[in-house]
């Protein structure tokens, strides 16, 4: 039978239905006297994440009189190309950087290195193991993981067995969300893991995964994953199995087009969404806000929430995605 996935939604950073126009902790800056030159790293830009950030950076930087050099390494692994791209931006003497590493440890030695030579670094989206980097603005990933627990758990009524897609190892966003995850499901001991498996954020890769899975165990329940192009991927695995939208609880992270696509026809079931445009705005913001030597707020997460194909028509995507046509200038 197919299962309802019809589940009271679960909305975090909201006050007011479900928008983006809650008061932001910290607000556009005053445009300074003269223009910085702000470096971007972001570690892979074929995720529509990443490049919907690079829009938040550079739009921001526009507004407020800065320039951005975009620097994308192409992969969350590569880690010798992201230093090498940041050594560039230090040779080159850019006022600031901000870094989204593409794993905690990447760069850290060039962290070190751009700030004894005056450059401020900025850390945003992946959490560096440098702690001199500033900013450290992020979703909440724990709670991002604990949201989709808690889903599962309702939409299962406390009984069945979950695979977890956990999205890319050595990362802060894709660590933390699965632990979010475990620690509550671990309270319900009717929730059996079968298993859990570290990958890039690939839909190929989230598709073989979820083929060998249904091979390996004959009933799966739902699907817990870290990113939606590994979600994807697994959906089109159940769609190849002749599975129905509902017939497996399916979370993930992020809501691209194609995960909008898939929230409204229920396959899957819930994604719960982060605001990546609003991470680069406020990047830029905080690089300018320490270049003019002003005081930085500090705990600055973005807000994120839950969508449902219940709530997906309420929703303001401004914060989520760069306008039609816009395209990162590489």
């Amino acid at each position: 039978m197919r299962r309802l996935t019809s589940v009271l939604m679960i909305v975090t950073c909201l006050l007011a239905g479900v928008a983006l126009a809650a008061d932001e902790l910290i607000p556009r800056p005053s445009r300074p006297a003269r223009s910085y030159r702000i470096g971007v790293l972001e570690p892979n830009m074929a995720i529509p994440h990443f490049v919907a950030q690079a829009y938040g950076f550079v739009d921001e930087a526009e507004k407020l009189g800065a320039r951005v050099i975009l620097y994308d390494a192409g992969e969350h692994k590569n880690v010798a190309k992201q230093v090498s791209q940041m050594e560039d931006l230090i040779a080159n003497k850019v006022d600031a950087i901000c870094i989204v590493p593409g794993t905690t440890a990447t760069a850290v030695a060039q962290i070190d290195e751009a700030i004894a030579k005056g450059v401020v670094v900025v850390n945003v989206n992946i959490m560096s193991d440098n702690p001199k980097a500033i900013g450290r603005i992020r979703s909440d990933d724990y709670e991002l993981g604990r949201l989709q627990g808690e889903f599962i758990v309702k939409a299962l009524k406390g009984q069945g067995n979950v695979v977890m897609i956990a999205g890319v190892s050595g990362n802060s966003a894709f660590i933390m969300r699965a632990k979010g995850f475990k620690e509550y499901v671990a309270k319900h001991p009717g929730i059996k893991v079968l298993s859990e498996q570290w990958t890039p954020n690939a839909t190929d890769k989230g598709l073989k995964l979820m083929e060998d899975w249904s091979q390996a165990f004959p009933k799966i329940d739902a699907v817990y994953s870290g990113g939606d192009r590994l979600t994807i991927g697994a959906v089109q695995a159940l769609l190849a199995q002749g599975k129905q939208p509902g017939d497996v609880i399916v979370t993930t992270v992020d809501y691209n087009d194609d995960t909008e696509r898939l929230v409204r026809e229920g396959w899957i079931s819930a994604a719960m969404v982060q605001v990546p445009v609003t991470m680069g705005r406020w990047g830029i913001r905080v690089a300018l806000l320490a270049l003019e030597k002003k005081p930085i707020p500090p705990n600055l997460l973005t807000p994120t929430y839950v969508v449902t194909k219940e709530n997906a028509d309420q929703i303001d995507l401004t914060a989520v995605r760069q306008p039609k046509g816009w395209r990162p200038p590489m």
